[in-house]
């Protein structure tokens, strides 16, 4: 097996676990036609259904555990969900459970890899999925594959224009199976929070310019006893600060999109962490940080703190997710009448102007499930993967098992009161992995439905709304790959690059290095590490997929 010559630094020396663990389920073996699409296909190509259940196959699959199921099962295969997976299917699964993305790397750097892995290749494999086909660990499917084994697949991502680009190559191999997303409404989804009860009570305005958001955490400090205002942590995890800045909530008060690379007039391919306007925004966060408004352990800290923080009141601001974060403190305190959270805009340079980013996805985001190179029965495992874009895999991959987690009204699926009011100390979140997986991420369309029914809060359905209101769709880079004949060069360096700036971020921010180096040291150590070599490079890869 080959083995990957530039993991991200430092993997080698991890020792972050694998948990192998084994299911045998039993699985059907009558025949049935799967009920998602009349067989022709797009492009000019009439190709039978697969039919499910398929004839008994075993398949072993890596993933991640969720912190959703892993608390209370300690198999993915435990999983009603999943074990309706497999009799629907035929196949039945043997996980393999990294517990982290570090983990997940040593996996996939050993060489010893299972059928299927479910990973987000963009952010944990320097070089995504074009890289990962370059060396040998994904199997990168051909058209005609896909025709023949995942038809419903193929019918999916032909529907629209621009699918088909987001999930192939330069060389035009289709990468793995797509989590896409079904609707405008779900490309966004975090943000900032705030206790808008102490707003109200203080009566302070709703912050939207970098000036008033340090106000408001002076006065949460002193007339709230909020002994954090603003609670976040370091990785770049959704309410972390990376994504914060990344996602534009921070950087657009100072009149940069985003700390990542983006588009500067809809074209020209910018490295955000490399302009002036970082420099002020981390000089901001720095004097944050000095006057203890921000968590002086932001680069330690975990959710589970950030959360006891926001429920006891040691904290008044965070950054997260509508459903995991925003969501779950308001149930954890819905006994408190006092209690209120809202999710608002990111901060911009002028009051009443709309911020230049904020979270956004394309159709594609990162996530995918990709088949290995060294699978054994490649077919088998696409016509797995392929059922989740089946009718009958839409429903179950999006609400569960019918007349247990949804029952069909109005010829809607309509979640029952075991996923909206699960009781017994669970979130809906959690009730909702028990039966499906719409809640994250997987080979399926998501579908808007899900989402309207998992945020039936208003404060939820308002936060969307805010979160959503953003112009990043003028900077927002499209899902390109890398050439293969520059792809080695692309990851190494940008691995670097990346390690660099997130070690220089925390230091501007906490004070261990002065800014004062930011337009020396900081610069001039980019530009060695070759960062006008990979913008160009994303520049080129900008250019090739728009003439796809």
């Amino acid at each position: 097996m080959k083995k990957i010559p530039d993991m991200k630094k430092g993997v080698a020396f991890l020792t972050a676990g694998i948990i192998m663990l084994t299911s045998a389920v039993g699985c059907g073996k009558t025949g049935k036609t799967s009920p998602g699409g009349d067989g022709t296909q797009s492009g000019g190509s009439a190709n039978a259904a697969v039919t499910y259940p398929m004839k008994t196959v075993q398949l072993t699959y890596a993933m991640r555990p969720s912190t959703a199921w892993s608390k209370r099962y300690k198999n993915y295969t435990d999983l009603p969900f999943v074990k309706e997976l497999e009799k629907k299917t035929g196949v039945e699964l043997k996980m393999v459970q990294p517990q982290d993305s570090s983990a997940m790397n040593l996996l996939i750097a050993s060489g010893d890899l299972p059928d299927i892995i479910n990973y987000n290749w963009i952010t944990y494999y320097t070089g995504g999925e074009t890289k990962a086909v370059e060396d040998g660990i994904i199997y990168g499917m051909s058209k005609d594959f896909v025709k023949k084994n995942a038809p419903d697949y193929w019918k999916e991502i032909n529907s629209t224009p621009n699918l088909l680009k987001q999930v192939e190559t330069p060389s035009h191999q289709i990468t793995g199976f797509a989590f896409i997303l079904g609707d405008p409404l779900l490309k966004s989804g975090q943000g900032l929070m705030v206790r808008d009860d102490w707003c109200k009570e203080l009566g302070i305005q709703i912050p939207q310019t970098a000036d008033q958001f340090e106000s408001m955490l002076k006065d949460f400090k002193d007339k709230k006893g909020a002994q954090v205002p603003l609670s976040l942590y370091a990785d770049e995890n959704a309410g972390s600060l990376e994504s914060c800045l990344k996602n534009g909530f921070i950087t657009s008060a100072f009149n940069l999109p985003t700390s990542d690379f983006y588009l500067k007039n809809g074209k020209t391919v910018t490295a955000g962490f490399a302009q002036k306007e970082y420099k002020n925004a981390l000089a901001w966060l720095h004097k944050l940080y000095q006057e203890k408004l921000l968590d002086p352990n932001f680069a330690t800290v975990k959710q589970d703190t950030i959360n006891a923080n926001m429920l006891t009141g040691k904290s008044g601001v965070t950054a997260g997710a509508a459903g995991s974060v925003l969501g779950t403190l308001l149930v954890t305190n819905k006994n408190n009448a006092n209690y209120s959270l809202a999710g608002i805009q990111g901060l911009v340079a002028k009051s009443g102007e709309k911020p230049m980013y904020g979270h956004y996805n394309n159709d594609v985001p990162a996530s995918n499930d990709i088949i290995t190179a060294s699978c054994k029965n490649k077919e088998a495992a696409a016509r797995f993967l392929n059922y989740g874009y089946t009718k009958e895999g839409h429903l179950l991959y999006n609400f569960g098992i019918e007349g247990e987690s949804y029952t069909m009204q109005d010829s809607k699926p309509v979640y029952t009161d075991k996923i909206l009011n699960p009781g017994n100390g669970l979130s809906v979140q959690e009730s909702m992995a028990d039966y499906m997986l719409a809640y994250g991420n997987g080979p399926f369309v998501q579908d808007k439905d899900y989402l309207l029914q998992y945020y039936k809060l208003d404060a939820q359905k308002t936060a969307l709304k805010n979160w959503s209101d953003h112009d990043a769709a003028k900077y927002k880079l499209p899902s390109y790959s890398v050439s293969s004949d520059k792809v080695n060069e692309y990851s190494s360096t940008l691995s670097d690059i990346k390690t660099y700036v997130e070690e220089m971020t925390i230091k501007y921010v906490n004070g261990t290095e002065s800014l004062d180096t930011f337009d020396t040291k900081y610069l001039s150590t980019l530009k060695s590490m070759g960062l006008d070599r990979v913008t160009q490079i994303i520049q080129d890869a900008v250019k090739e997929y728009n003439a796809r």
